[in-house]
């Protein structure tokens, strides 16, 4: 029993992180979006954009990981 909330414990610390990361990377991404630079070219800009959506709503997958192991760890205890 132990061992096992360790474990959750353990992978709560990692989703956590890799949302935070994911979330930072997104922001930067979408915030170069936003710049205004007229060297961008259109085919720069939908990549920029599918990048930025995806690392948000990995981000996203994560944070919603931790909350359902959040929610199981309350169980068990």
């Amino acid at each position: 029993m132990k061992n096992k909330l360790n474990s959750l414990q353990h992978k709560i610390a990692d989703y956590t992180r890799f949302g935070q990361v994911l979330l930072a990377v997104g922001t930067l991404l979408f915030i170069g979006i936003i710049l205004p630079d007229n060297e961008k070219e259109l085919s720069q800009l939908l990549v920029m954009i599918g990048a930025s959506l995806g690392a948000l709503g990995a981000s996203l997958f994560f944070f919603y990981r931790v909350k359902k192991l959040r929610d199981i760890e309350v169980e068990e205890m």
